[in-house]
């Protein structure tokens, strides 16, 4: 029998520190009291550290990681993020893809990061390259990372003809999730359905990303099927209803959603309450938003970023992701997943411990029930799946960007670093008393 015994870890919820013991792979035990184990057993001392599920970043583009020094966005827009990948993908080869997306998993690792939701770009330019390196990277990664694709059409589906066969043959060829794009299609309506047709077809859940743009008019409104008014603008209606309509069951994720909050309150109490009714969940995406929106503000600039919290409030599902890892559409975005927890608390007004804690469970248990990870979290009887980070809560792990320590997958210890405790050791010996004070 396979042993690890991870002692002396602080857990949330628990007052003192605990003990979990895992044998060949799952989690045995939780205890207050160090277990006895085997001679054979590997011993890892927490040293009162927060130990948690293995992280998960819920959104992000593994085949655009990397991009930022060969395509520079110059002007930090998202409209010339836009044109130049689109220049760019008709040359963009599928090994160049796995190199780079290669490097970003490796960072993820090191980051604490046990899965990952990507979406691939699927459209002529580039065809099916990227979406074949990244499933290529899906199963040779697969004792070390989860990774659910998800088939993303940059370019729109109508706007640029023959993607949407593309989109089938990257279905067919294993691509996990229904992907969209409302940001930039003509007519909300059809890209809708033409979504749904996929998802339905295949079977598969859905993932849109829809109105990243903050400087649209919000005004004009128009009654829609449940005889109110909503902003003409805006796409977010067109998902739920298509969604509603179908008695749509798998699940249905808008991705950005920055026009939320360049609405009236009203209005976006409205919004809120039909994204409710539908069971659509939203993913904040605040390091790209912040980065990309508001650029054009002389003054009182805007964040750019969904209301998270007005959101969560009405009982909506949300997650957050760093979206974009070194590319034009971010070149300073980065894998650690308390980095963005971080920017996400500061971006959504996060203030409590209780929002604190949501953010923890936003990257962990409900990003794993969202994917279908099955036998995830810490209790006895899951997947060893652990997480340890340089800090005894989550809101210290915030406030000190504290950086994890170890990350162990199915009971294997995948990455470790002491640096930081050993930092601390020559700290104390440097603040020690001097002799005879």
């Amino acid at each position: 029998m396979d042993q690890l015994l991870l002692k002396n870890v602080a857990l949330e919820g628990y007052q003192e520190p605990q003990s979990i013991l895992v044998e060949d792979g799952r989690i045995r035990s939780i205890t207050a009291q160090t277990p006895e184990v085997g001679p054979d057993a590997r011993v890892l001392d927490g040293k009162g550290r927060l130990a948690v599920p293995g992280l998960i970043n819920f959104h992000t583009h593994l085949d655009k990681a990397g991009l930022a020094e060969v395509i520079p966005n110059r002007s930090g827009t998202i409209g010339e993020a836009r044109s130049v990948l689109f220049a760019y993908k008709k040359t963009m080869q599928k090994e160049d893809v796995k190199r780079r997306a290669r490097e970003a998993i490796r960072r993820s690792i090191q980051a604490g990061v046990v899965a990952i939701r990507t979406h691939v770009d699927i459209d002529p330019s580039i065809g099916l390259r990227g979406m074949e390196a990244i499933l290529e990277l899906k199963e040779e990664l697969k004792d070390v990372i989860t990774l659910q694709v998800v088939a993303f059409p940059q370019e729109g589906i109508t706007e640029s003809p023959g993607t949407y066969q593309l989109m089938e043959d990257a279905l067919r060829l294993g691509a996990d999730v229904v992907g969209g794009h409302l940001s930039i299609a003509a007519d909300f309506e059809e890209h809708a359905a033409r979504v749904f047709d996929l998802a339905e077809h295949f079977g598969k859940e859905v993932d849109i990303h829809v109105d990243y743009d903050i400087d649209r008019d919000y005004t004009k409104k128009s009654i829609r099927a449940d005889g109110l008014a909503y902003p003409d603008a805006l796409g977010i209606m067109a998902m739920c209803e298509e969604k509603m309509k179908r008695n749509f069951s798998a699940n249905v994720t808008a991705s950005h959603l920055c026009g939320l909050d360049s609405v009236d309150p009203e209005c976006a109490k409205q919004i809120i309450a039909l994204i409710r009714r539908a069971g659509v969940g939203v993913v904040a995406l605040a390091p790209n938003n912040m980065f990309c929106n508001g650029r054009g503000d002389l003054c009182n600039t805007r964040r750019g970023v969904t209301k998270a919290k007005a959101l969560m409030e009405a009982g909506v599902p949300v997650f957050f992701g760093p979206d974009n890892l070194r590319d034009p559409f971010n070149p300073l975005g980065c894998e650690d997943m308390v980095v963005n927890a971080l920017l996400t608390a500061y971006a959504c007004h996060f203030a409590t411990r209780e929002d604190y804690e949501a953010l923890l469970r936003m990257c962990t248990c409900d990003a794993a029930a969202r994917m279908g990870l099955k036998d995830y979290g810490l209790k006895e009887g899951c997947r060893a799946d652990i997480t340890l980070l340089d800090a005894p809560d989550f809101q210290q792990v915030l406030c000190r960007a504290a950086k994890p320590t170890a990350l162990i997958r199915g009971g294997s210890i995948l990455f470790q670093n002491d640096a930081a405790t050993q930092w601390q050791a020559k700290a104390e010996a440097l603040l020690a008393p001097a002799e005879g004070c």
